[in-house]
């Protein structure tokens, strides 16, 4: 990591005993870029001193607070803090800030919001690195006054864990670490905040709290919210038949089609990696079945008969479209004992689609005019009708889990 020339005040903050850099933000001037401040504007500051700049719109304040690396952030916060991409993107912006020689270069370390849920007018504070094991904390003695007490939901990016207090000068009653995307202050601390510390945290991956479940080590629990969906997966083909006579034929074609579903994390449920036959994913189904009233499939095998007409001289091929449903919610996962410092992870905005069980979905079938590469393959020594082996398309919900939010994310509960 390069050196760093930014004034800064070294205190060990009170009952940590790790030093951590502070700075009384309500000292300092305040600019606006571009234009008049607005209500609802999204404002940036570094922890280490110079002036809060706001901004009309969560894009412009990031490309500022990033030093332009994220130029495209969402528009509005609480897609941004939803998004796992998003904050992947922070956190990559922070590590190439790191590595750059200039020495202004900022990291974002958090994002607080004057509204629950990501919303509202925000401030996002930068420091000159990411949280590090090794490395000393962050924190601010006093929020800007717009945001004292004031401040209802927050995320950490960088490797950081916050922790709010209702007094300045990390004093008073304070919120338990807390890692990621928090969608209220809590503790009771909701519009109480006067100062934050940040620290690095080691978090897991939601694969790694999915094995964690199969093998007993944590429990999970899912809730669904909202209401189901209903989509087609897309048509694609299960049979096939090649007419080579000069009369139209009808076959009686026997097919078996399995569809398998997906989910936004794209990870297996399961150390079995078999979707929905560990513990994790019948979690899920269970708690769809309790919702909803009907039942989840990761994957249904189906196998029926259609009657397939085809023409003189032509292929025909029955195709199926898979009926699909999608539905969300939230898992929590618990632990006996701490595991990356906490009892309770969440894994929220988790978001599946399977295909209805016993649902044959539309089934019918086509025809064109063979090629004369099919008719030299197929129509040999005098074959009347000839079945193929339909051609293999990817049956996994494709056309409805391209459309899936990518919104899963893992953030920290009670530690």
């Amino acid at each position: 990591m390069k050196s760093r020339t930014k004034k800064t005040v070294i205190i060990v903050a009170a009952g940590t005993g790790v030093l951590a850099l502070t700075v009384p933000i309500t000292a300092l001037a305040t600019t606006t870029e571009p234009g008049p401040e607005a209500a609802g504007s999204h404002c940036t500051v570094d922890i280490s001193g110079g002036p809060v700049r706001c901004f009309p719109t969560y894009r412009a304040a990031i490309a500022a607070a990033t030093d332009g690396r994220v130029k495209d952030a969402p528009l509005d916060v609480r897609t941004a803090a939803a998004s796992p991409a998003f904050q992947k993107r922070i956190d990559v912006a922070g590590t190439a800030a790191e590595q750059e020689d200039d020495e202004e270069s900022s990291v974002v370390i958090g994002t607080e919001y004057l509204d629950a849920d990501h919303q509202g007018k925000s401030m996002s504070f930068t420091a000159d690195s990411k949280c590090t094991p090794d490395g000393p904390g962050f924190q601010v003695d006093q929020v800007p006054a717009e945001f004292d007490d004031a401040i209802s939901s927050y995320q950490t990016f960088n490797d950081c864990q916050a922790r709010h207090f209702a007094d300045p000068g990390l004093k008073g009653d304070s919120t338990s670490w807390q890692i990621g995307g928090q969608l209220a202050v809590g503790d009771g601390l909701d519009n109480r905040t006067s100062s934050i510390q940040w620290n690095y945290a080691e978090a897991p991956t939601a694969a790694q709290l999915f094995e964690d479940c199969d093998k007993k080590i944590a429990t999970c629990k899912f809730e669904h919210k909202g209401d189901v969906t209903y989509s087609y997966g897309g048509a694609h083909e299960v049979a096939r038949a090649y007419n080579c006579t000069s009369i139209e034929q009808v076959k009686k074609m026997t097919w078996t089609d399995a569809t398998g579903g997906k989910n936004s994390l794209s990870v297996e449920l399961g150390a079995t990696y078999k979707i929905g036959s560990s513990l994790t994913g019948a979690e899920y189904s269970l708690s769809f079945k309790t919702t909803y009233g009907h039942e989840w499939s990761w994957e249904t095998r189906v196998t029926d008969e259609t009657d397939l007409t085809v023409p003189a001289g032509e292929v025909g091929w029955v195709n199926r479209n898979t009926k699909m449903q999608t539905a969300g919610g939230e898992y929590t996962v618990t632990y006996k004992d701490r595991k990356w410092g906490h009892y309770i992870w969440y894994v929220r905005d988790f978001t599946a689609t399977g295909p209805v069980p016993q649902e044959m979905g539309v089934v019918d079938w086509v025809a064109r005019p063979m090629t004369a590469a099919e008719k030299a393959e197929h129509c040999k020594g005098g074959a009347a009708m000839v079945t193929a082996t339909p051609k293999k398309t990817k049956k996994t919900a494709s056309a409805t889990t391209k459309s899936l939010p990518g919104t899963a994310h893992v953030l920290s509960g009670p530690r």
